[in-house]
C-alpha cells in the first residue's frame, strides 16, 4: 500500500513539475510575441493597453536575465525566437528626428528637440540584448550562428540614427560582440570598412561615424606589431580618405585618435598620412582647416626629418597660405607651428627651400597685417627667422618680390589648368561615346561664381543680382 501510494505520489509530483515548466515556456513565448507587435507610437491615444503590456513584457524579459536558471532553461533553448524578436525591434525605418546643432548659449533661444516616441519601447530591447551578450550562458557557439553578414550590415546601418543614446547602445553592443565572437571579428571589420567606403565615396554624412571610430580605436590598440598588410591597406584606404569627407569635423577627434594609434604601431605611415592631409586640405572651411593644422603638427612630430624632404614645398606653401589667409583663427593656429622645436628643426634643415617661401610673406605681413596682436607675433617670427640664419634671410628678401609673393600660386595655377584640360578631354570623350550625356555643372569653373552654389550666400547673391539689373 505504502509502496504504491509513494509511486503514485512521485508520478504526480513529476507531472506537476513538467506542467509548470511547460507553462513557463508558453508564458515566455507569449511575452516574446507581445514584444514583436508593432504599434503607432506617434499617436498616444491608440492601443494604450497593448503598449502598456509590451513595456511590461520587456521589463519581465530583462528580469529573466538576472536568473541564470531562467537563462539556461528558457532563453538559450529559444534563441531562434529571441533573435527574431530582437531583429524585428532593431531593424526598422529610422525616425526622422530633428536635432539642433546650436546650443542655447549660441542662439539665446530654447531649441525644442523632437524625441522619438518609440524609443522607450526600443531601449528596453537594446538593454535586454546587451545583457544577453555579456551573459556567460550565451556562449560563442550559440551566438555566432545569428551574427551573420546580413545581421552586422543591418546593425551598422542603425548607427545613422539621430538619437545619441541609441548610438551609445549600438556602440556598446557591437564592441561586446567583437570582443566575444573571435570567429566573427574579420567579418565585422569588413562590414565597418564597407560602411566607411559608403561615407567617403557616396553619402558624405553618417551620424554614427564617431561611435564606429571609437570602436576602431579599441581594435587598433590591439593590433600586433608589425602590422598585417590588411591593416595597412585599411589605414591608407579608409582612415586617410576619411579626412576629405565634408562632415569630417563631426568625428575629427576620433579620427585623429585612430590616425595617431596607427602611427604608434608604424611610424612609416606618417608620410602617407602627411601626403593625404596636404592632398585633402579643406577649401573655404576655417573650422576644418584649423583641425587639419592641429593634426598636421602632431603628424610632423612623428615623421623622420630626412623622409619629409619631398613634401617640403607643398608643406610650407600650405603653411604660408594659412598665415597669409583672411581668417584670423587659421592664421593664428598656423603661427603655433613656430613654437614647436621639432618644426623649427625641419625649418633649419631645409632652410634653402623654406626661407624663400616664408621670409618675403612674413616680412610683408609683419609690416602690413591688419590685426595688431597677430602683427606682433609676425614681428617676433621675423626675428626668429633672422636669428636662425641671417644670410639666408637676406638672400630670400633679395629675390624678386613679385615671384616671391606668387611662390606656389603659379605652380597651383598651372596644376589647376592641367586638371581642367583633363576634365575637358574626358567630357569630350563621354559626349562622343554616350548618347544623352550632359556635362556636370561645376561650381568652381572660371565662368561660375561659388556663391551661386552656396546656400549660405544664396539670398545675398540673389538680392545683389536683382539690384544690379
Amino acid at each position: 500500500m505504502h509502496s504504491g501510494k509513494g509511486y503514485r505520489s512521485g508520478k504526480k509530483g513529476s507531472s506537476s513539475k513538467s506542467g509548470k515548466s511547460k507553462n513557463m515556456k508558453e508564458l515566455f513565448n507569449k511575452k516574446l510575441q507581445i514584444c514583436m507587435k508593432a504599434y503607432d507610437y506617434k499617436d498616444e491615444t491608440k492601443d494604450v493597453k497593448g503598449k502598456s503590456e509590451r513595456l511590461s513584457a520587456i521589463n519581465e524579459l530583462q528580469n529573466l536575465l538576472q536568473d541564470q536558471k531562467s537563462v539556461q532553461q528558457l532563453i538559450i533553448p529559444n534563441l531562434d525566437t529571441v533573435m527574431e524578436m530582437v531583429e524585428k525591434n532593431f531593424f526598422r525605418p529610422l525616425p526622422n528626428i530633428k536635432k539642433s546643432n546650436l546650443a542655447f548659449s549660441e542662439t539665446g533661444i530654447e531649441q525644442e528637440e523632437e524625441v522619438d516616441p518609440s524609443w522607450p519601447h526600443v531601449q528596453g530591447i537594446y538593454e535586454f540584448f546587451l545583457q544577453l551578450i555579456i551573459n556567460e550562458a550565451a556562449d560563442v557557439k550559440s551566438l555566432k550562428v545569428y551574427v551573420t553578414p546580413q545581421f552586422v550590415q543591418g546593425f551598422l546601418q542603425l548607427f545613422d540614427t539621430e538619437e545619441g543614446v541609441e548610438r551609445d547602445y549600438l556602440k556598446n553592443i557591437l564592441h561586446k560582440l567583437y570582443a566575444k565572437l573571435v570567429p566573427r571579428r574579420k567579418m565585422i571589420r569588413k562590414a565597418i570598412n564597407e560602411c566607411f567606403f559608403t561615407l567617403i565615396h557616396e553619402t558624405h554624412k553618417f551620424n554614427g561615424a564617431a561611435e564606429l571610430l571609437d570602436i576602431l580605436a579599441s581594435i587598433i590598440s590591439g593590433f600586433a606589431v608589425p602590422l598585417r598588410e590588411e591593416h595597412v591597406v585599411f589605414f591608407k584606404n579608409v582612415i586617410i580618405p576619411l579626412h576629405k569627407v565634408q562632415t569630417c569635423a563631426e568625428f575629427f577627434e576620433q579620427l585623429l585618435r585612430c590616425s595617431m594609434l596607427f602611427l604608434t604601431k608604424d611610424r612609416n605611415l606618417a608620410i602617407p598620412l602627411l601626403e593625404g592631409l596636404l592632398k585633402y586640405w579643406p577649401f573655404a572651411n576655417c573650422v576644418k582647416e584649423t583641425l587639419f593644422l592641429t593634426e598636421l603638427q602632431e603628424v610632423l612630430e612623428v615623421c623622420e626629418v630626412e623622409k619629409i624632404e619631398p613634401l617640403i614645398p607643398k608643406l610650407f606653401i600650405r603653411i604660408v597660405k594659412c598665415i597669409g589667409g583672411t581668417h584670423l583663427q587659421v592664421a593664428d593656429r598656423a603661427m603655433c607651428f613656430f613654437e614647436n622645436d621639432y618644426f623649427l628643426s625641419i625649418l633649419r634643415t631645409y632652410k634653402d627651400q623654406t626661407f624663400p617661401m616664408l621670409v618675403p610673406t612674413i616680412v610683408n605681413l609683419a609690416e602690413n597685417h591688419w590685426h595688431k596682436i597677430l602683427q606682433e607675433s609676425l614681428v617676433a617670427l621675423k626675428t626668429i627667422l633672422k636669428e636662425i640664419d641671417s644670410f639666408a634671410f637676406d638672400d630670400a628678401l633679395k629675390q624678386d618680390s613679385k615671384s616671391s609673393e606668387n611662390f606656389g600660386l603659379k605652380q597651383s595655377s598651372e596644376h589647376r589648368e592641367t586638371m581642367d584640360k583633363k576634365w575637358e578631354k574626358l567630357d569630350r570623350t563621354l559626349k562622343s561615346t554616350q548618347a544623352g550625356y550632359k556635362a556636370p555643372d561645376i561650381p568652381f569653373s572660371s565662368s561660375k561664381l561659388i556663391m551661386e552654389y552656396n546656400s549660405l550666400y544664396r539670398k545675398v547673391y540673389d538680392k545683389e543680382k536683382f539690384m544690379n539689373q
